[in-house]
């Protein structure tokens, strides 16, 4: 896994398009059971709409092997494939987009369908702040008591999250590094250690 940006927050744009309203949303997701959650908590918003189409990302974008969308009563292909195609060229990952549509009374045809919700995400992306998620590796390691100190030391100068220190017959270390920063703490802590750390 590399970094990659995700979104900061939940984010909707809306638009007419020949008298039918088309109302995006796009939010940050993990995993397809969260994406679905949002998915239904939006429909929910709006129990009138005829549609609510949408696609995801779950996971690093390019991902393949979490991906969904819906047409959702539109014709197929006019909705929820282009809708993920604007999403697998935006180069974010963890997100979910989600576009109602009320009817306005003029059919728009599948081309104009298709050029609806895409532009309809490519707006709400305009509009949703990024922030990077970092790629992370789980580490466990044990040490010796005496090193406690440095090797905090060490492990808070790499920038870890979810430290977890257990007390047993020597130290046991559990703890998710910054994917980039892991050579370097690699060869920090066998130095220290003088080769009683060994990272794999």
């Amino acid at each position: 896994m590399t970094d990659y940006y995700i979104p900061a927050e939940t984010t909707r744009f809306e638009q007419e398009i020949k008298k039918s309203r088309f109302i995006a949303f796009a939010s940050c997701v993990n995993s397809s059971d969260a994406a679905h959650a949002f998915i239904n908590q939006i429909r929910s918003q709006f129990p009138d709409a005829r549609h609510v189409c949408w696609a995801f990302v779950a996971g690093e974008p390019g991902n393949t092997s979490h991906v969904g969308f819906s047409d959702s009563g539109e014709p197929a292909g006019t909705a929820g494939m282009p809708m993920l195609n604007v999403l697998q060229h935006g180069e974010i990952g963890d997100i979910v987009t989600v576009v109602v549509r009320y009817f306005g009374g003029i059919k728009l045809g599948t081309g104009g369908l298709a050029r609806a919700y895409s532009s309809s995400v490519s707006e709400v992306l305009k509009r949703t702040p990024l922030q990077l998620k970092i790629a992370l590796i789980s580490l466990s390691f044990s040490a010796p008591f005496f090193l406690e100190d440095p090797v905090r030391r060490c492990l808070i100068a790499a920038g870890v999250e979810n430290l977890n220190v257990q007390y047993n017959d020597q130290l046991t270390i559990e703890c998710d590094v910054p994917e980039n920063n892991f050579p370097d703490l690699k060869n920090t802590l066998t130095n220290i250690s003088r080769g009683k750390i060994n990272l794999t």
